[in-house]
């Protein structure tokens, strides 16, 4: 029977070398996967391809060109770590949150808050005002948006929100932050998404260009575990962005419905 390295094909030694192989493929594909579409991945890419030349170098027998490559890869590598941190940083959170599904979240909106705010985005829509609405879920949003207007727990009130949201009123820039389902504050800036390309969830169909709107909602999204909701003031059209995914278009059903899955303990995402 053939024994490669000594060891039988059909044995523990191969099975693990085999685990090996399976694991490194899934987090390399992973981590593909989250800084594809970054400006990391540039980098990171030039950065295997000298890896990969030096290693043709050394076999040709340019030792001292392959030597000088080699010594250098660990300083590549530490200047990705200094220079993309920001980026590291949030591949590693969104794989944690996307860990967290796993178990499930709790409820974070009842029935009738929802509908209210789907009344509200209603109006929105008939009186032509674009809206923002950040839904905090288990992690605190205090250190990601920028100095909004604290408000004391007002409750959702399509009015309300039409009267926030009019221009040239103080609070109609910026997005409505909503915890525990009731609004907390207003006026949040948040950060955009980095991000140059965009899916659309249900077709798939590539985005290269998006309002400043979605890219906030967007982006809220990309470094917590908050769900937003968008109203656009050009179309009226009503989005939901969760887990740096955007999803447009809505009919006003389906519109409750999806909100209703993603705050709900058993999401379905």
């Amino acid at each position: 029977m053939i024994q490669p390295l000594g060891h039988a094909i059909v044995s523990g030694f191969w099975l693990a070398q085999l685990a090996n192989i399976i694991i490194i493929a899934l987090a390399v594909r992973m981590l593909l996967k989250y800084l594809w579409h970054t400006p990391a991945m540039p980098v990171i890419l030039m950065f295997m391809i000298l890896i990969l030349f030096a290693n043709i170098l050394g076999g040709l027998g340019f030792f001292t060109f392959s030597y000088l490559l080699q010594n250098l890869t660990p300083l590549f590598f530490i200047a990705v770590v200094v220079i993309f941190h920001e980026e590291i940083k949030d591949v590693l959170g969104t794989m944690g949150r996307n860990l967290r599904k796993f178990y499930g979240h709790a409820d974070i909106l009842e029935q009738s808050t929802i509908e209210a705010l789907v009344e509200s985005c209603v109006l929105l829509r008939k009186h032509r005002l674009g809206g923002l609405f950040v839904i905090e879920r288990e992690e605190s949003l205090e250190k990601v948006y920028g100095d909004p207007v604290l408000l004391n727990k007002l409750k959702i009130d399509p009015p309300l929100i039409a009267a926030m949201l009019q221009p040239p009123g103080v609070l109609h820039d910026g997005a409505i932050i909503i915890n525990n389902g009731t609004i907390v504050g207003a006026r949040a800036i948040l950060p955009l998404s980095r991000r140059t390309f965009f899916g659309r969830s249900k077709s798939n169909r590539p985005r290269p260009a998006l309002g400043t709107r979605h890219r906030a909602a967007i982006g809220i999204t990309e470094v917590s575990d908050a769900i937003a909701v968008v109203v656009s003031e050009e179309t009226g059209n009503f989005s939901i962005a969760h887990g740096g995914i955007l999803e447009e278009a809505f009919p006003q059903d389906e519109f409750n419905r999806r909100l209703i899955e993603l705050t709900s303990a058993r999401e379905d995402i």
